[in-house]
């Protein structure tokens, strides 16, 4: 039994790589793109429920910007394009318009072609036609800009090694500057780190110093001396800022004084603990907004391009291993950094991430809690239904062809005739609005000041409130088990060891109860496969009317929203849910028949 046990656990795993490929292909086929669904139609900040850089974000996070299965980045020279598409970043639309002109008119200049096998590369639709088509141009070139700046966001961190060589070069002039400084934005989201996150680690230190060092290089001549009677009234403030909790320091840092900038960034930069240089950090961000200059207008004066080019120079010296990996690295990254890798790595860790919906609430919470709402429901419905269509079925099957069986039969065909969705609607009509019994509330599993009861009211308001929900669940699947409980009753009352129990003299109960039952339950054990899967599943149209936020609803709305990340997640738990079931119903079986053996399959292996 032990090791049929670990044989079918370890199926689990090839049957779960499945699912997840299957899930996986899938969802990239479908057509849309999750994120620009919330950002807008023209995917450009300000014209979404998103900014540009929040998309970006997100599709980092979720790893979007990763080829599908295999990544040849890493082993990619991206010197040349990234060189064409910062070009045409920092021209404007009538130049580009020139330049489109220029390339139909000597295609065969060297300069030319390479610009041709760029623009060729980032898929434009119908470029060629447009191209010749000289009235075209003025559009064109609008969406030349478009894709080459798309084409900087989806290939991120690899386009940046050959840009900061660019900008290292001291015989390019200052508009080419300007444009690698403009990719450099485009493919890089947020390349400095000026505070700690909510929980600090000090491995977060050399990133948020190493930005405010960068910054206090250009304002540190910029920023008046403090007096020692100001510097110890900071530092006794200081001391007392580190006892308050998150709100009360929150509150306390819009008062803060930005002549006092000096202090606090020699607090970062000194030998001073991660608890004080988190305070730190979080004082300077308040006080300067807008710390290092990390992009600058097409007509920018010298002075600012090169603050600009110096701030990326120091974010590529402060992330040199990430764009440098080693040989080694990269072949495991071939493999590994894809988006089916990320995947199927946050799946087997049970690190969903967030989900890709503008909430960005972590995808286990949402889970959980839409888990916490539809399994008490489920639970009941499963009582109701196994401790009602058992015994009903069990009746019909010894009182076979008497007015009880016909009575219990008719009364299952008419629950099974009705879907559970027109019984929801039915139930809300009779008994919760109109001119009927206003019996039950409509929507929802609690009152509004349901927080305020007892433990005992809070109780019965919830299965006041339950009440017309679990009904619904129950009535269709109560009827099938019924029937299907009479079935296996009829089957094994007709054997023959039930005929010698009953001319042994056995009373007809404990022929039925003790002998026959055990036996009719080993198809009904099939049906309990569903158990598990069912009480997480939910129910959408149930769910729906009743206005109840479970599993059904969080699986629908997911695939509405094509939020991924959650849609795989429960794609992923409902398959183990259902793996699990199928093998808690094998053991099952050995429990009501001990005559079932899985020794004997082990023996002949």
């Amino acid at each position: 039994m032990l090791s049929y046990i670990v044989r079918r656990l370890l199926l689990i795993l090839p049957t779960l790589f499945g699912v997840t490929v299957v899930s996986f292909c899938i969802m990239q086929l479908a057509p849309g793109d999750p994120l620009l669904m919330q950002l807008g139609a023209s995917g450009l900040a300000g014209q979404g429920t998103q900014t540009r850089e929040a998309y970006l974000i997100q599709k980092r996070d979720l790893k979007l910007d990763r080829p599908l299965i295999i990544n040849l980045r890493y082993f990619r020279d991206y010197s040349d394009a990234v060189r064409q598409a910062a070009r045409l970043l920092v021209a404007n639309e009538a130049e580009i318009t020139e330049l489109l002109g220029a390339l139909t008119a000597a295609p065969d200049n060297p300069d030319h072609r390479a610009t041709l096998r760029f623009l060729h590369s980032l898929g434009i639709p119908r470029f060629r036609q447009r191209l010749a088509d000289s009235a075209e141009h003025p559009r064109l070139a609008k969406a030349v800009a478009a894709y080459a700046r798309v084409y900087c966001e989806d290939l991120g961190q690899h386009g940046v090694p050959p840009l900061i060589d660019l900008l290292r070069r001291r015989d390019i002039d200052s508009t080419e500057k300007i444009g690698a400084i403009h990719a450099l934005n485009a493919m890089v989201v947020q390349p400095f780190t000026y505070t700690y996150s909510h929980t600090p680690a000090d491995a977060e230190t050399p990133r948020v110093v190493g930005a405010w060092r960068q910054w206090w290089r250009r304002a540190e001549p910029l920023t008046r001396p403090l007096s020692d009677e100001r510097r110890a009234e900071l530092d006794e403030r200081f001391r007392e800022m580190l006892s308050l909790t998150r709100r009360e320091l929150f509150e306390e840092l819009d008062y803060l004084d930005p002549a006092d900038t000096r202090f606090y960034i020699e607090k970062l930069l000194s030998k001073s603990t991660l608890q004080e240089k988190f305070l730190a950090a979080l004082a300077l961000r308040r006080l300067v907004r807008d710390p290092l200059r990390l992009d600058v207008p097409n007509r920018a004066p010298d002075e600012w391009i090169q603050e600009a080019a110096d701030n990326w120079l120091a974010h590529y010296d402060l992330n040199r291993p990430q764009y440098e990996p080693p040989i080694w690295k990269r072949c495991v990254y071939l493999w590994t950094d894809t988006q089916y890798a990320h995947m199927l790595w946050r799946l087997a860790t049970f690190q969903f991430g967030r989900s890709a919906t503008k909430t960005r609430e972590p995808v286990a919470v949402k889970i959980w809690n839409a888990v916490l709402v539809s399994a008490p429901l489920m639970l009941m419905a499963e009582l109701v239904i196994y401790l009602i269509a058992i015994p009903a079925g069990i009746a019909a099957a010894v009182y076979r062809n008497t007015w009880i069986d016909r009575w219990i039969t008719l009364k299952l065909f008419l629950l099974y005739s009705i879907p559970p969705f027109v019984a929801g609607m039915l139930l809300l009509l009779f008994f919760c609005y109109g001119d009927y019994l206003k019996w039950f509330p409509m929507l929802g599993l609690h009152s509004p000041d349901a927080d305020r009861y007892s433990w005992g009211r809070y109780l019965a308001d919830y299965l006041w409130h339950a009440f017309l929900p679990v009904m619904c669940l129950s009535l269709f699947s109560l009827a099938g088990l019924a029937m299907y409980s009479r079935t296996a009753m009829l089957d094994v009352i007709s054997q023959d060891y039930i005929r010698t129990a009953r001319a042994k003299g056995l009373s007809e109960s404990k022929v039925i109860l003790k002998h026959a039952l055990r036996n009719a339950l080993i198809p009904i054990l099939t049906l309990f496969s569903s158990f598990l899967p069912a009480l997480l599943g939910g129910s959408v149209l149930v769910e729906y009317i009743f206005g109840i936020h479970g599993m059904g609803r969080l699986s629908w709305e997911s695939i509405e929203q094509k939020d991924y990340p959650t849609l795989m997640a429960l794609i992923y738990i409902d398959a183990i849910v259902v793996l699990v079931s199928i093998l808690l119903t094998d053991i099952l079986y050995t429990v009501v028949d001990p005559r079932i053996s899985f020794a004997s399959q082990d023996r002949q292996r």
